[in-house]
């Protein structure tokens, strides 16, 4: 499989609906992810940079767990 670097929240709306793995390289929003889990519904991984992951809401980490997708 490949991991897609996304590098900016307006290449959201551009990326492959069947996308499983990507790779946020910007400070994504809860907001960023529900789009980005709209866009590619069989989407199973996210990977963020650790300094990224410390500030995210526990609210989308929970999600994205009840989602079945793997926050790395």
């Amino acid at each position: 499989m490949r991991l897609r670097v996304v590098s900016a929240r307006n290449e959201i709306p551009n990326l492959n609906p069947n996308e499983k793995m990507i790779h946020l390289a910007f400070r994504a929003s809860n907001v960023d992810y529900l789009n980005l889990m709209k866009r590619c519904p069989r989407l199973r991984l996210i990977q963020v940079p650790p300094s990224y992951k410390k500030t995210m809401s526990n609210a989308i980490d929970t999600f994205l767990d009840m989602q079945g997708i793997e926050l790395l």
